[in-house]
């Protein structure tokens, strides 16, 4: 297979990806304590990078010191973090890949043991992932966290990425706040769609003042919570186009999260969540990125082809094999390693782990 729709460049603005292959955003926990890049971290994404992946998407980035999803997460809310991330977009872009980075602060799911026992949330409702209740934020609180995510994007601009990804998915603080499962509010950030979206409408609006027009702005979203009361389809795909008034430019379609267990994962090996993608692709005029169970660059060619989505984001398969794109187009298909779907990658401390490379 010539996968030639896989490997045909695509331009939004003024940046031209040099296919539709995409590093999914991962949490590696390869960071220092403070937040900052550390050689393991840079090589991970560097190996990666320069076996012809077009998008590498740096993941899990918290936005402030309240906000950390584990003890040796990325951060990116004080300007020494900001420098130590240029030589890791430098050397992803010199490996060939365009940089962007992940944002994203965890809300109702973060670890109290690393962030002072304090847990915040749009609402005082458990995730059924943690049973920990969160303390509602004011709208005071929300304002500073648009303000933090506005400039943590500036960072990451500064720091040499092309895109930053604001993480809107698998029940995180985002996520928490769209969604009528997580959010119970009665103020203007909670009850209508409108008000539910309205968290991110200000953190597009503010990050594009803070970066201009041509920087690009993307958010992953859920197409489907698999929740009662939780975001559908059609609820996010008016969401998303609410998002495109306030400047969005890619949007990146997952589904479910962490209080749906193993339903995302399962959902993703049979193929559902591209088709979900697809579901938002017909209703949207911006280039969407589909994520869940692709292995392979067949699999990838194919979602492509049938019109679900304009680029495709693997993750396990290219923990496995940073090789993966470059074996199969050499036609070595018989040398690649394989996920075998165990799942010790996800959630790893104090780093991610892979049965098939040990040399993480």
């Amino acid at each position: 297979m010539a996968y030639e729709r896989l490997m045909e460049p695509i331009t939004v603005k003024k940046t031209t990806f040099p296919n539709r292959i995409v590093l999914a955003p991962i949490q590696t926990s390869f960071a220092t304590p403070g937040g900052e890049t550390t050689e393991r971290l840079i090589k991970f994404h560097e190996n990666i990078a320069m076996n012809s992946v077009g998008l590498s998407i740096v993941g899990a980035t918290d936005i402030s010191p309240k906000a950390r999803l584990g003890a040796n997460g990325l951060g990116l809310y004080e300007e020494r973090q900001s420098s130590s991330l240029e030589e890791l977009f430098d050397r992803i872009r010199k490996a060939g890949s365009i940089p962007a980075i992940q944002l994203n602060h965890g809300g109702r799911v973060i670890n109290p043991e690393i962030n002072n026992g304090m847990i915040f949330g749009p609402s005082a409702i458990a995730s059924a992932a943690t049973g920990n209740i969160p303390r509602e934020l004011s709208i005071e609180e929300i304002e500073e966290l648009i303000n933090r995510f506005a400039t943590a994007a500036g960072y990451a601009k500064k720091a040499g990425a092309s895109m930053v990804e604001f993480h809107g998915t698998h029940g995180l603080l985002l996520n928490q706040f769209m969604s009528a499962y997580s959010n119970h509010r009665t103020d203007i950030y909670g009850g209508s769609t409108e008000n539910r979206a309205r968290i991110v409408r200000n953190i597009l609006r503010r990050t594009r003042e803070k970066t201009g027009n041509d920087f690009l702005i993307c958010l992953r979203i859920n197409a489907d919570e698999f929740l009662e009361n939780g975001l559908t389809v059609n609820e996010s795909s008016e969401m998303v186009k609410m998002f495109i008034e306030d400047g969005l430019d890619i949007v990146h379609v997952s589904a479910g999260g962490a209080d749906t267990g193993a339903l995302t994962i399962e959902e993703g090996i049979k193929g559902n969540l591209i088709k979900l993608a697809g579901e938002i692709k017909k209703q949207v005029n911006i280039p969407v990125i589909g994520v869940g169970g692709i292995k392979n660059l067949d699999q990838a060619e194919q979602a492509i082809e049938e019109g679900h989505v304009d680029m495709v984001a693997m993750c396990r398969a290219l923990i496995v094999d940073p090789e993966l794109v470059t074996k199969t187009l050499e036609g070595r298909v018989e040398d690649l390693d394989e996920c075998t779907d165990c799942m010790e990658c996800i959630g790893g401390e104090p780093g991610i782990n892979c049965q098939m490379s040990p040399d993480l």
